[in-house]
């Protein structure tokens, strides 16, 4: 995948959208880079309001702090992995519903996907053979209601082929270390997407490295 200026695109063939939209397009999708979620991340971590009082007559039982932040971490990250595996569905099926329950209410990750979905329903393409794996490096617990988890996404050979099956073009394999914001708001019991940074340079997603 290119990240080159396409301030000036050349115009489409007649088999389709421009090059550059293609390779914006695809950007906007699979890295889903937007905006932090900041009313999130400020919030606290404050107790229900009208919660009841424990019976001081039950016995008393408390978890370590430390097994309940390691089962937390395992959930986010199962959620995390699930919410990729949605989102390479709805791309691949051109369903831009599927978005809805993965992404906060105000992430650009939803915008975009959606924009991503309606362009290839325009440009009467299809993607095939999207899949993506996530290998995670570290996951961080902010407070209760919000974790940041590090990895490698990486992505299989997508094929883009016209509705009648001809191919359009073909986007190689990618490797890409991100940055994801996961976040449970108040009425909300799921984890959800609030927010993507891409952290690596060109070189790592061709070689897998960073730059010295």
């Amino acid at each position: 995948m290119q990240f080159e200026d396409q301030s000036a695109p050349p115009p489409p063939t007649p088999r389709g959208p421009s090059r550059a939209a293609w390779v914006a397009a695809t950007a906007t999708a699979l890295l889903v880079v937007t905006v932090v979620v900041a009313v999130l991340m400020t919030r606290g971590d404050g107790e229900a309001v009208g919660s009841p009082s424990p019976d001081p007559s039950a016995p008393q039982t408390t978890a370590s702090p430390t097994t309940t932040t390691i089962d937390t971490q395992t959930e986010v990250v199962a959620r995390l992995r699930e919410i990729l595996r949605v989102r390479d569905r709805a791309l691949l099926n051109r369903n831009a519903s599927l978005l809805d329950g993965i992404y906060t209410v105000d992430c650009n990750c939803l915008k975009d996907g959606r924009a991503a979905i309606r362009r290839l329903r325009q440009g009467r393409v299809v993607w095939k053979g999207l899949s993506s794996r996530l290998t995670v490096q570290q996951a961080e617990r902010v407070n209760d209601r919000l974790w940041i988890v590090t990895g490698v996404l990486s992505t299989a050979a997508v094929r883009i082929e016209s509705e009648l099956g001809e191919l359009v073009r073909v986007i190689p394999p990618e490797r890409n270390l991100l940055r994801f914001a996961l976040a449970k708001p108040l009425d909300v019991d799921e984890w959800l997407l609030g927010h993507v940074s891409l952290l690596n340079d060109r070189s790592y997603a061709v070689t897998g490295r960073k730059a010295e």
